[in-house]
């Protein structure tokens, strides 16, 4: 009997949706909210933070991400995906921090 081993790449994360984000870091910390599109790898969406909003585009790979928020501030925003949450590190102005993200919801679903 021969053993067949088949080798199955990582499926990407599924981002697509509405998150709300916390970031922390030197200046404070700060609720934003993303909205993202996911086509294969590639994502892209909105962003709202509180003194700026941009757009988004970045990837997603196995359950790596990594977005850059184009905005008068750009971020650069790089982390994991662990089902409805997302966690990593903030990058802008020569300045980290951390990030935090949830997935939103629709009312009244599960």
């Amino acid at each position: 009997m021969l053993a067949v081993c088949i080798s199955v790449a990582a499926a990407d994360a599924n981002v697509a949706g509405p998150w709300n984000i916390k970031v922390s870091g030197d200046a404070g910390t700060a609720d934003q909210k993303i909205d993202l599109k996911q086509d294969g790898n590639k994502v892209s969406g909105s962003f709202k933070g509180p003194r700026q909003s941009g757009t988004i585009e970045g990837t997603v790979d196995g359950n790596n991400i990594k977005f850059r928020v184009k905005a008068f501030v750009p971020m650069d925003y790089v982390g994991t995906v662990e089902g409805d949450t997302m966690k990593g590190t903030p990058t802008g102005r020569g300045k980290t921090g951390n990030w935090t993200a949830t997935r939103r919801r629709a009312p009244g679903s599960s």
